[in-house]
This record gives structure tokens, sequence and C-alpha cells, in this order.
């Protein structure tokens, strides 16, 4: 009981953590009518950039700061859950774990810098694109991201809501490789390695894939953005994982292995939450050495890599008075070269033609 509480305590101090958050980015009457302004722009499927004006007018009638704009826009992009405050006691702890961050975090950027060429410059996420491609008979299309246009966009805001799969990684390699036949110290040093590999093969493929790009499942009925094709894929398995594991060691403690970090459930109970803000830390690092500096370049590349191989056109996706239309634009490589702008004059012939 002593060890199950030791693992509920992030989540009772993550619930108020969400309230002051939904507090923060604004409560107020004023606030929920922006909010809901913003959110029948993106209902309509077009980006925030075509109403950009619009709102900005709507936002100074009830007086709202641009600041607060910014963080009820963020808010409805990039949603903070209990996960995310999940990881919040890191910010206390990281004095006392930063060293052993370091020593992960360092010989790390190596690993996804290698992952990087491997992937993107050897093709090798292309090639993988054309086997799920002929697999799936998915098609390959474009369509304009919403949050274009975006009031003042918070890269910490968007960095925080990439970071519970790169943080329960750490976690997963843990447990994982906890049910070896080794020590404690070769435990930690294995799970280490294996998650150095996990964290650099999932940073660039999801730096890759965070575009324009969709796949189109016209069997199904379904629109799949290939960034949320690739987190539905990773949330599930490493959620499902991590409460299997968790519970299993937990239930049947030295039955299954014994040792310093696993005879005692109380220890083995600590010794996760260390390992997940350990590995908290090790995602700040992360999203500053290479999602700041090296996503959009990788993102670039691979669209130009799939524009190459598949020619896709580029749609907009968009719903009005109860009707759904998806209507062709141009070619994505012509959305490219016009810097990914869409002319909003040729955007409304199109709907009223």
């Amino acid at each position: 009981m002593i060890a199950i509480l030791v693992l509920v305590t992030p989540l009772l101090l993550a619930i108020p953590l969400s309230i002051g958050w939904r507090w923060w980015s604004g409560v107020e009457p004023e606030h929920e009518h922006y909010r809901e302004k913003v959110r029948r722009v993106l209902d309509a499927g077009l980006p925030l950039s075509r109403f950009r004006q619009e709102l900005d007018k709507e936002a100074r009638l009830v007086n709202i700061d641009p600041e607060r704009q910014s963080r009820i826009e963020s808010d409805l992009l990039f949603p903070l859950r209990i996960k995310h405050f999940l990881l919040m006691p890191a910010l206390i702890v990281w004095p006392f774990l930063g060293l052993f961050a370091a020593i992960i975090a360092i010989p790390l950027m190596p690993v996804i810098w290698f992952f990087e060429w491997l992937l993107i410059e050897k093709q090798i996420l292309i090639r993988i694109a054309i086997i799920v491609q002929g697999i799936t008979r998915w098609e390959i299309i474009g369509i304009p991201r919403v949050e274009d246009g975006m009031k003042n966009p918070d890269p910490i805001l968007s960095s925080i809501n990439r970071m519970p799969i790169t943080a329960f990684l750490g976690l997963f390699a843990f447990l994982i490789v906890s049910y070896l036949p080794f020590d404690s110290r070769s435990i930690l040093a294995l799970s280490s390695g294996v998650y150095m590999i996990l964290v650099a093969f999932i940073s660039v493929l999801r730096a890759a894939t965070q575009s324009t790009m969709v796949f189109a499942d016209t069997a199904n009925r379904r629109l799949l953005p290939m960034g949320t094709f690739v987190e539905d894929m990773l949330g599930p398995w490493v959620g499902v994982g991590l409460l299997f594991l968790l519970s299993r060691q937990l239930f049947y403690g030295t039955e299954l292995r014994s040792g310093e970090m696993f005879g005692d459930p109380v220890i083995f109970s600590l010794t996760v939450l260390l390992v997940l803000y350990t590995a908290t830390i090790i995602g700040v690092a992360v999203e500053i050495s290479f999602f700041r500096s090296r996503a959009e370049p990788v993102r670039i590349k691979f669209q130009e890599q799939v524009i190459g191989r598949f020619d896709p056109t580029l749609y907009l996706f968009t719903r009005h008075l109860g009707l759904l239309r998806i209507s062709p634009l141009m070619k994505l490589s012509d959305w490219v070269e016009k810097g990914e702008n869409m002319d909003f004059s040729d955007l409304d012939k199109l709907r009223t033609r």
C-alpha cells in the first residue's frame, strides 16, 4: 500500500496543477467567449491565419491582451493533460538528478545525429513510408496545419506537449530491461542504452512527420496526419506497457526477481519515480538541443523526399454549415515553393465555385 501511495503521489499533485493551468490560461466569461471563437475556426478546418485579423479584433472587443490570446490558442492546439503535469515534480528534483541526466543526455546527442543521418540523409524513413503505403494502400496527401497563424507561438508549450512520450519511454526501457538476469548496475546501464536508441529514433521520426502530410484511408473514410499516426502508434503501447509492468512487479514482487531495487516494493516505487524524472530532464535536453535547432530542417527534408516520390496534392478539408468538403488546391510541391502560405482570395473563389 505504501508503494502504491508513492506512485500515486505525483497524480495527486498533478490534479491541482492542471486546475491551476486552466485558470492561468483563462476561465473568465470573456476568455471562454474568445476560446469558442477560436474553436469554431479550428472546427471549420481552416488555419488560424485565415481569420487572424478577425480574431485579433474579437480579442480587443473583450479586452483580451495578446499574451492571453496566445495562452488560449495554445491550450486548444497543444492541450496539457494530467500526463503532462505528472512530470512537473522534475522541476523540483532536477538539482539532484541533473548529473545523472547529463551522463545520458550528453552521449544521446550523437546518437540522435546518427539516426537523423540514417533515417533522413540515407532515406531510410521514406523507404519505410513506401512500405507502409504499399501495405495499407493509403494515399499520401497534404492538408494545411490549423496552427499556422497562431498568435505568438510559444515553443515552450509545444515542447511540453511532446514531453510525455519522451519521458515515459525512459521508464518503459527500464522496466523492460529489469526482467533480464543482470544486477542493478547492469540494468541501469543497459536500460540507458536502450533508452537512448528509442528516444533518438522516435525524436527524428516525430520531427519528420510534424508536417502537412496526411495518410488518406479511403476504404475506412479516415484522414490520418502523419504526426498523429505516429503518436497514436506510440502512446497506447507505452501507456499499457507501463501499467502492466508496474502492476506486475508490485503485486508479484520478489517472485519475479529480487535485489536492492526490486525486493522492496517501496524502494522499487521510489526508483520508478527517480527514473521517470531523470528521463524528464533528459527530455528537456532533447527539446533544447534537437527540436529547437534540427526539427524544422528534418521536417523540410523528409517532406521534399515524400514530394519527390509520391507527388501528393494539397487539399483543404473544411466544415461549413454541417457540410464537409475536401477540396483540391494545388500540388504540394507548388505549396512548398510558395513558402507554405495560402492565398485566401483564391480559397474564397474556390469555395464559391
